[in-house]
């Protein structure tokens, strides 16, 4: 490993390297018609870019299959794993990743044709045949095998290396169930030719905590990133947007300021720019912003927040103070 620190790459190449996958609507897609990448794990991404470089352009993402994700984080071929990984004891344990602050509350869940299903009950106890898509190197196997089990219900697990794949396998008939995160799988959904023939089912299969990953070795670049994503919950909670920024910048006393306004030398100790706060909220928002451009009302998946709301609302976001 070399001496240098993450930063100190990212600025003497002007880019952030960022990893994401394959492609899943609303999270991390490619728009071919706009020759760009958009979503809510491509909006954490930006955030990071304004924080470090002061600009949401200078990105190279690199879309990943799920088995090469944390290899490419320690190897540095990546900076930034933005690529809706669960956070897992395992892969702290023995993948020399460390995942930042949690983003994305969610949950896998399973999709199937309404013709698959015994009764007009939607849960996976009336399913008639059970040959489940899910993605290699994702959690999902281990929580599959678990939840059938339980149900003690026979199912055969198909495992594929990109949603494309499992999609297509699913709507071909090769698999008739197909299991993901339930935002992904709405974003899945969406792209079905027939997709008001298709049921997502009311159980839940696993709970999993979301987050970006940064490598182990670096623990500036790990306190930097964990402190960015806080910024947008953060903005949100103090009601920050990016259509009201300026004038609470001009505006902000007490504790407002001391958010808007962190100490330089704070900011020089994690390598990050002194207007890194104001920068995010501006070129890219707030959280609530994030998700609801991208996930929520103003996307095409339009999911409710759920878990993904502030504790002052009923949900489980919040962040540590900024003094």
């Amino acid at each position: 490993m070399s001496d240098q620190t993450v930063i100190e790459r990212i600025r003497q190449h002007d880019v952030l390297n960022v990893g994401v996958s394959l492609g899943f609507k609303g999270l991390s897609f490619r728009n071919v018609l706009h020759n760009c990448w958009e979503g809510f794990d491509i909006d954490l991404a930006r955030a990071v870019a304004v924080a470090v470089l002061g600009d949401v352009g200078k990105i190279h993402y690199m879309p990943l299959q799920s088995g090469d994700r944390f290899r490419a984080l320690r190897d540095g071929v990546i900076d930034l794993g933005s690529f809706n990984s669960s956070i897992t004891f395992q892969r702290e344990a023995e993948s020399d990743v460390s995942f930042v602050h949690p983003m994305l509350f969610d949950g896998e869940v399973l999709m199937t044709p309404a013709s698959n299903l015994l009764e007009p009950v939607e849960q996976a106890l009336y399913t008639r045949e059970r040959r489940i898509a899910a993605m290699r190197g994702s959690t999902t196997e281990e929580n599959l095998k678990r939840y059938f089990g339980h149900l003690n219900l026979s199912c055969e697990i198909r495992l594929f290396d990109s949603p494309t794949q499992a999609r297509q396998a699913y709507q071909q008939g090769e698999c008739n169930i197909y299991c993901l995160d339930s935002y992904l799988l709405a974003g899945e959904r969406a792209q079905l030719q027939d997709k008001e023939a298709h049921i997502i089912l009311q159980d839940r299969i696993s709970l999993e905590a979301m987050s970006p990953a940064v490598s182990s070795h670096d623990t500036q670049w790990l306190k930097a990133v964990t402190w960015i994503m806080r910024t947008l919950i953060e903005a949100e909670n103090l009601q920050v947007t990016s259509k009201n920024i300026l004038e609470m910048s001009q505006e902000a006393t007490g504790y407002l300021h001391t958010f808007l306004y962190p100490s330089e030398q704070h900011c020089k100790n994690l390598g990050l720019r002194p207007d890194f706060i104001r920068a995010i909220i501006h070129q890219v928002g707030n959280y609530g912003e994030i998700f609801q451009r991208n996930l929520g009302k103003y996307s095409e998946l339009n999911q409710p927040r759920r878990d993904n709301n502030l504790w002052s609302q009923g949900g489980m976001l919040y962040s540590p103070l900024f003094i």
